[in-house]
């Protein structure tokens, strides 16, 4: 087993086997890293975070390929519906990271679809690095570039400080993972430590306990999306605040 969860486990061997088989020979390998790989994983609630390293730039029939590839494996197990993540790229793209490369992913509320990689990348990166499990393929450090703590700390905070967090949607969701996100990136730049959501959010409400019941609130959206019961503290106005005072105490 890859994880400490079975179903997780069996989604992983319908991306990697499919993975193999579209791309053949041009898959180097195929990482999982986030919370499945730390142990961090929630049942029902985390996503399954990975990489696919190819030998050269993803082609357009590669791309049709595994856009049928994924639409097979909500087919096949529903419950995994936009909760996983890949990245697929070049060994070049991803040893080179500090310049821009095309790539192409699908995760949480996207499509599977073209993008480009750059430096801002380095945060994934380095978590691949550092706690990444070879699905397929060969060890993580024979693939993954070399990133210091002191490098991913400073990518973190400058995330952190990027003003797209201010203009977090009125939706819940939205709300919630900014809140959570801001609490994970600040405990690492304090710390230097990489966290889950959860263990992030458990010591902000600590260190910030004005925002406690905010940070509750986000926590328990992510656990049931589908709760509307209650009073919402967690409106647009109050993770702006939130957000403001993190990046403030970053500055």
């Amino acid at each position: 087993m890859w994880t400490s969860d079975a179903d997780a486990d069996a989604a992983l061997s319908l991306l990697v086997d499919g993975q193999r088989r579209v791309l053949g020979t041009a898959l180097v390998g195929s990482y999982l890293f986030g919370s499945a790989a730390t142990g961090a994983f929630e049942p029902g609630v985390s996503d399954l975070d990975t990489v696919a390293v190819l030998r050269s730039d993803p082609t357009e029939s590669q791309l049709a390929g595994l856009l049928v590839l994924h639409a097979s494996i909500v087919r096949e197990m529903p419950e995994w519906d936009g909760r996983v993540e890949v990245v697929y790229l070049s060994t070049h793209a991803l040893t080179n990271f500090m310049t821009t490369s095309p790539a192409a992913r699908i995760s949480p509320g996207e499509p599977f679809h073209p993008i480009k990689v750059d430096h801002r990348w380095l945060i994934d990166w380095y978590q691949l690095r550092t706690v990444g499990i070879a699905l397929h393929g060969p060890p993580v450090a024979q693939v993954a570039p070399l990133i210091t703590q002191g490098e991913y700390v400073e990518g973190v905070r400058q995330h952190l400080l990027d003003a797209v967090w201010l203009d977090a949607s009125v939706s819940p969701g939205d709300c919630s993972y900014a809140i959570l996100s801001m609490c994970r990136g600040l405990r690492t730049c304090l710390t230097g430590e990489h966290v889950s959501k959860r263990e992030g959010a458990r010591w902000a409400s600590q260190l910030m306990p004005q925002y406690s019941g905010l940070i509750e609130e986000a926590l328990a959206w992510r656990a049931r999306p589908d709760d509307r019961s209650g009073d919402l503290r967690m409106s647009r106005e109050a993770t702006r605040r939130f957000v403001l005072d993190v990046q403030r105490s970053l500055l």
